[in-house]
């Protein structure tokens, strides 16, 4: 598919990564190598409310920017274009990767693409993560 039709058939959604490790004092030293190799941190994902695909644009999808707030203090911010300079390209290989090994991504399937900032260290509070647009905010509370 282009990334129109891609675009077009999928749903976005603003989301929160929230990683953890089975390694103690990880963060935020991990080597990569086994971030990558293993999902060495993979916790879990909160996402927002679903966008309708078609109603947005590849160019628009690398303009939008995520702010990380900790009990109401901006602590991280990033664009929506550190993914692959476009997260419709992170899906892009994602879905072209699985074609190569015979699977398919099923419409209902998620995936997180990439994040825009690295995340913080998780600490007691109150998370929201706020994108600008369509996107919304999604939140968690930690104790």
């Amino acid at each position: 598919m282009t990334p129109e039709e891609l675009l077009a058939n999928c749903t976005v959604a603003a989301d929160m990564e929230v990683p953890d490790s089975r390694f103690a004092k990880w963060f935020p030293s991990l080597s990569k190598y086994l971030v990558m190799s293993d999902c060495a941190v993979g916790g879990y994902v909160v996402y927002g409310t679903p966008v309708d695909g078609a109603e947005l644009t590849v160019e628009g999808m690398a303009g939008y920017t995520g702010k990380c707030y900790h009990d109401g203090q901006l602590v991280k911010q990033g664009k929506t274009s550190e993914v692959l300079g476009n997260p419709v390209n992170s899906m892009q290989w994602l879905v072209g990767k699985l074609a190569s090994q015979g699977k398919s991504f099923k419409r209902v399937m998620h995936a997180s693409v990439g994040t825009v900032f690295v995340p913080p260290m998780l600490e007691a509070g109150k998370w929201v993560v706020e994108y600008d647009g369509p996107f919304g905010s999604v939140e968690l509370t930690v104790k």
